[in-house]
């Protein structure tokens, strides 16, 4: 696959990079899975540049890193050795004490997953469950947070816009944790307005991002928030 822009000439400083998961991969496979990213996330460059020179570690790269290292002609092959547990059991292991890290941590290995799902087969069927449990438990994470009504509503921004650019059939479990994140009609207005951002993207009916929710599954979600929104109103 080509890769275009700043993701064509990406470098990491192997020696500095902060990355306890992370692994030392061919820059070409790597440069492949920016190029992803940075259709889905603009900030992508900001944050890889720093991660790609120490000044911070960032979780979603590490992962990276992991998938970056077995795939052959872009895709991961099943029965490979593709190994992302030890993320997962970094966070489980912080969740108890340090739920703010732990959501951290699996906020990084799902977006790495969500974006990239797509590459890799999944015959043995070991990266939805993990996927899946690394959403729900990132979820039970924000909501032992005493987050004040900003904090929780920059966190449905986080987690609405997400839901639309990971593969399609994920979608379901960020709804999940924002059902049980929106406490009243002001944060579902909160995923209401970021699915609307969505829709109105120029590239909605042909998404750069192939493997993303398409159009009438977005529209899809929206009603159901739209009917949250007024079941809501109905209470007060």
């Amino acid at each position: 696959m080509a890769v275009h822009g700043w993701t064509k000439y990406a470098t990491v400083d192997w020696n500095a990079v902060v990355a306890p998961h992370g692994m030392r991969v061919q820059i070409r496979n790597l440069r492949e899975l920016l190029w992803e990213e940075d259709l889905v996330d603009g900030n992508t460059q900001k944050h890889f540049e720093r991660w790609a020179t120490g000044k911070n570690r960032n979780v979603r790269f590490e992962a990276d890193t992991r998938i970056a290292a077995e795939m052959k002609r872009g895709v991961v092959p099943d029965y490979n050795d593709l190994d992302l547990y030890d993320i997962q059991t970094e966070a489980r292991n912080k969740a108890k004490d340090h739920p703010d890290v732990a959501k951290w941590i699996y906020m990084g290995l799902t977006e790495s997953l969500g974006i990239h799902f797509n590459r890799i087969d999944d015959s043995s069927g070991e990266f939805w469950p993990l996927f899946e449990e690394c959403m729900e438990d990132m979820g039970k994470c924000i909501l032992r947070q005493n987050l004040s009504a900003k904090e929780r509503r920059q966190h449905i921004e986080y987690l609405a816009s997400w839901s639309t650019v990971v593969f399609s059939d994920f979608m379901p479990y960020y709804e999940k944790v924002l059902t049980q994140l929106c406490v009243d009609a002001a944060d579902l207005a909160v995923w209401r307005k970021m699915l609307d951002d969505t829709l109105q993207s120029e590239d909605i009916k042909d998404r750069d991002c192939y493997w993303a929710a398409s159009q009438s599954r977005i529209e899809s979600a929206r009603e159901r928030v739209m009917t949250l929104i007024e079941k809501s109103k109905d209470r007060q």
